[in-house]
């Protein structure tokens, strides 16, 4: 996810109790918006988001008008998984800032975990179009593609993320279940799972469920065998089942 955009990321998180002291002290002779906002910031930092969200709607009712602390507090509602309040705090700021890619972003995110998967794919297409190498946005409404079944749109948003980076193991993954599910051999992209991630047992064991279940000729025994020896416990059944030799 994304995280926040003022320029505080260089202090320490144990110098941040001290930090808010400062602000507090602060408050009192200025209780202005900025002040508020960036205690909010801090208490964000060290995880307490309820008193962030109540800085940051300190903060915009003295500047209603500053699109970060709507984009603050936003990011501070998907943390506590108030998903339709984030919703509501991107859809203010993108209102004064509609050129803010994370926004669209985040709010997609925040569409998805709902269920509004149409609107998602809106948004996520909104922060591609302010950025065409946007890896995460191609990703995501991949993904929600290919959950609506719409595999060879899907399998084009995974193509654009391995074209942005070709080491971008999710993207073989998701790509490699829309191609079995179109009947596209998928061969080459469970292949690349595990090239790029040796040591991980369920590119193993997803490749060699995909050789069994659409009965492709290739050794889906030395793949079980090797995800069972990464202690993959799901891989010892089918072990037991089709290479009891």
């Amino acid at each position: 996810m994304s995280v926040h955009s003022q320029d505080l990321s260089g202090i320490d998180e144990k110098e941040i109790p001290q930090e808010i002291e400062s602000i507090d002290a602060l408050i009192l002779k200025e209780p202005k918006a900025d002040n508020y906002y960036i205690r909010g910031y801090y208490y964000y930092q060290i995880k307490n988001y309820s008193k962030a969200i109540a800085d940051y709607d300190k903060a915009i009712a003295i500047n209603p008008n500053n699109y970060k602390f709507y984009y603050s507090k936003g990011n501070t509602n998907i943390k506590l998984k108030n998903y339709r309040q984030a919703i509501e705090d991107y859809t203010k700021c993108i209102a004064l800032n509609d050129s803010l890619q994370k926004a669209y972003f985040n709010r997609a995110f925040s569409k998805s975990m709902i269920y509004d998967s149409k609107s998602a794919i809106e948004d996520y297409s909104k922060a591609i179009s302010l950025n065409s190498k946007y890896l995460q946005a191609y990703e995501n409404r991949g993904i929600i593609k290919r959950k609506l079944n719409l595999h060879k749109e899907a399998i084009k948003d995974f193509d654009k993320v391995i074209e942005i980076n070709p080491k971008f193991v999710e993207a073989y993954q998701n790509r490699a279940i829309s191609k079995a599910i179109l009947n596209i051999d998928a061969t080459t992209d469970f292949d690349q799972v595990v090239n790029l991630t040796p040591k991980d047992p369920e590119g193993y064991y997803n490749r060699a469920i995909y050789f069994i279940n659409y009965k492709i000729k290739r050794d889906y025994c030395s793949d079980l065998k090797k995800a069972s020896s990464l202690n993959y416990e799901p891989s010892i059944e089918l072990l037991v089942k089709y290479c009891k030799k």
